[in-house]
């Protein structure tokens, strides 16, 4: 199964190659998705290349892929497409029951990655921080864009004693493994994960140890 269809079952997949570590920082090197994403955006988030969640059609967003150079599609069912820029960066939609584009991700695997620090020089810094997965020391995080429907995916060592007393540090030089795109406000963030309001999302206090 792809990594890509894992989020769809609600598996978190930053972490299926072997034992947990952290990506390395430098250096960084754009790939021309990403550097067409940030520079050159054919839309604003949640859109991204004229697709955007609750808005756009699985049918209209297929059409849209499968004419986008260097975009391989490569899985379309009635509820999500995956798709390929090459063999270790891609994406993935999914959809609703009514054929709606709810979510989109799009990531990376290879040498090319991503820092934080570009993205917020281009988007300003996320508005909260939420661990959503730790575990084997290591922790799946998230930061949240409510109001332009985004959030960042990071991977970060927990130097706290387990997975409910985590601790994690965000810097500049931290890697995004993926970038998502949903509907604008925090529930449907929540929803995502199965979270509850009561959840504890922390505030972003810039680069530092969290919480």
């Amino acid at each position: 199964m792809s990594c890509q269809l894992l989020l769809l079952l609600g598996i978190a997949c930053e972490n299926t190659r072997g034992n947990a570590s952290i990506p390395s920082a430098t250096p960084e090197s754009l790939s021309n998705w990403w550097n067409t994403w940030l520079r050159e955006p054919a839309c604003k988030p949640p859109c991204w290349q004229n697709i955007t969640p609750g808005v756009t059609t699985i049918v209209r967003a297929k059409s849209i892929l499968e004419k986008l150079p260097n975009v391989k599609v490569t899985f379309t069912s009635n509820d999500g497409i995956d798709w390929e820029f090459n063999k270790d960066q891609g994406g993935t939609l999914t959809a609703s029951e009514d054929g709606v584009v709810t979510m989109i991700w799009l990531g990376s695997v290879s040498e090319t990655k991503l820092l934080l620090k570009t993205i917020i020089a281009s988007y300003d810094v996320p508005k909260y921080v939420k661990p959503y997965d730790c575990r084997e020391e290591m922790c799946s995080t998230a930061l949240i864009y409510p109001d332009l429907g985004m959030f960042l995916s990071v991977f970060l060592e927990n130097r706290g004693t387990n997975s409910e007393m985590f601790q994690v540090e965000i810097q500049p030089e931290t890697v995004v493994n993926r970038v998502y795109f949903i509907e604008p406000g925090i529930k449907s963030f929540l929803n995502l994960y199965r979270l509850q309001e009561s959840d504890t999302l922390i505030a972003w206090k810039g680069y530092d140890e969290y919480p």
